[in-house]
């Protein structure tokens, strides 16, 4: 049974697809499964829509088909790192964060400033600290030593400082021989400054009132006199010149010469002298320790000495010390 012209369509009823539309939607899904498909197919590369560019990813460095246009690039020569992709597409999306640079602290070490060399000189060739001996306020006045006396000189500057003794009522009397306890004080007061080395020993003729013990024991402790034996001094006793000389050698611990018979071999009467004498009188003569005589070739060794000959040599020490300046002498 047909239904008639007249008679309306029953909306709900499906109409069949031709025969066309049924192959133009075969074609379209096997368009869209083709696309799918190739599109897993590829590795993920980002498109950059505004440049037309593709950036590579991976490790393939080959040459390849990108941007929309396909045209042809060398990814080799566009390479870029992961870092420098990552943070471009993070400025659009965060803030970028700043890393304050470490600071490495650097320890220098500190040079320490150097000390100047310090010369360091022998001891043997330092010169001694000497101080001169100053004039004292209650030297003597000697009114028995003429201008003209050939040790007057000596005398004056020994007085000045307190060297020597007034032996009385004004006097010096040079030509006097002096003895073994006047040339003691003499001794102990020339050398006050010099430490002593040794112990005096006991002189049964020494006295504890004895007016120049002091000078005695200090005379011997200082190594210029010794005992005629460990209990005898002799303090009275005059004294040889040449006894004199190597006294002075003897406190002063002048070298012993290398040849004493050279040395002494200028003076006609060096062997008037005892024979233990000859070397530290050859000492005394090298240090310049000679008493002026007239005769120039004669020590005159057994001769007594006089005040003004022990004046003369211990002036001459001092000088050599420093303690005195010299000053002119007199012509004999």
């Amino acid at each position: 049974m047909t239904n008639s012209p007249n008679q309306t369509p029953n909306p709900n009823r499906r109409r069949r697809l031709t025969a066309d539309e049924l192959i133009a939607i075969g074609v379209a899904l096997a368009g869209i499964g083709t696309v799918f498909f190739w599109g897993i197919g590829q590795k993920f590369r980002p498109v950059n829509l505004f440049q037309g560019e593709t950036t590579s990813i991976g490790s393939d460095n080959g040459t390849r088909k990108i941007g929309l246009l396909g045209e042809d690039a060398n990814v080799g020569q566009e390479k870029r790192t992961i870092a420098s992709v990552a943070t471009k597409d993070r400025q659009e999306s965060t803030a970028t964060t700043v890393v304050p640079p470490i600071v490495k602290t650097v320890e220098v070490p500190v040079e320490a400033t150097p000390t100047p060399p310090v010369a360091i000189v022998p001891a043997a060739i330092v010169p001694a600290i000497v101080t001169e001996l100053p004039a004292v306020s209650t030297a003597p006045v000697f009114t028995d030593i003429p201008k003209q006396f050939w040790g007057e000189t000596y005398i004056s500057e020994l007085r000045k400082r307190g060297v020597l003794d007034d032996f009385g009522t004004g006097k010096f009397d040079p030509s006097k021989e002096i003895t073994r306890g006047e040339y003691a004080k003499m001794l102990d007061r020339a050398f006050a400054d010099k430490p002593v080395t040794t112990t005096t020993a006991s002189f049964k003729d020494i006295p504890a009132d004895y007016p120049r013990k002091e000078a005695v024991d200090k005379s011997v402790q200082l190594g210029f006199m010794t005992g005629y034996s460990p209990t005898k001094f002799a303090p009275n006793q005059v004294i040889p010149r040449y006894q004199l000389q190597i006294s002075l050698a003897k406190g002063l611990k002048l070298p012993v010469s290398s040849s004493a018979d050279t040395v002494l071999s200028k003076f006609t009467d060096a062997k008037q002298m005892p024979t233990y004498a000859r070397e530290k009188m050859a000492s005394a003569v090298d240090a310049g320790l000679t008493i002026k005589d007239k005769t120039a070739d004669l020590l005159k060794p057994a001769q007594n000495a006089t005040r003004a000959d022990a004046a003369a040599l211990i002036y001459e020490v001092l000088v050599k010390e420093g303690k005195i300046k010299p000053a002119a002498q007199p012509q004999q």
